[in-house]
C-alpha cells in the first residue's frame, strides 16, 4: 500500500488479545460505520494526542471490550489511507488480561479465530497489511 507522505499521520494501538487455546479476539463493525464497515479488526484504536501506546492501548480496549489488559511487545503494524490522512496501526501482544467481554457500540459482534481462521474473514484493510508484515 502506498501512503502519500504528505498526508496528516495518526497512530493506533491495538491488542493482539488470546485465548487458552490460541485464537484472537477480533470484533466485527457494523456495516454503518463510517470506517471499515462489516469488517473485522483487533480490539484498539487512534492515540489521543500526548497519549502513549501503552495506555492508549489500555484505554481503547477498555472502551471497546470491557477487558483489562497489560500491554506486551510490537508485533507489528498494519497501515491505512483514508481520504488524505494516514493511520499506522500498531499492533501489541499483551501478557495479562482480565474480566468478559463487553462490548461497545462501536461494533455489533466477537469472535475467537484462530490463525487459520482470519483468511475466511472480511478484515479491515489494515489487518490485511498486518499480517502480510507478519507473514515476512
Amino acid at each position: 500500500m502506498h501512503l502519500d507522505a504528505g498526508g496528516p499521520l495518526e497512530l493506533a494501538a491495538h491488542a493482539a488479545i488470546t485465548d487458552r487455546r490460541g485464537r484472537l479476539l477480533l470484533l466485527h463493525r457494523p456495516e454503518t460505520s463510517v470506517l471499515n464497515p462489516g469488517r473485522w479488526e483487533l480490539p484498539g484504536g487512534r492515540l489521543n494526542p500526548g497519549e502513549g501506546t501503552a495506555r492508549a492501548l489500555v484505554r481503547e480496549v477498555q472502551e471497546e471490550t470491557g477487558l483489562d489488559v497489560v500491554p506486551g511487545r510490537l508485533l507489528g503494524a498494519g497501515a491505512q489511507e483514508i481520504s488524505s490522512r494516514r493511520i499506522v496501526h500498531m499492533v501489541l501482544s499483551v501478557t495479562e488480561v482480565a474480566g468478559e467481554v463487553t462490548l461497545s457500540a462501536e461494533h455489533d459482534a466477537y469472535r475467537w479465530v484462530t490463525p487459520n481462521g482470519l483468511s475466511r474473514l472480511p478484515l479491515s484493510d489494515w489487518m490485511g497489511t498486518w499480517i502480510d508484515t507478519m507473514r515476512g
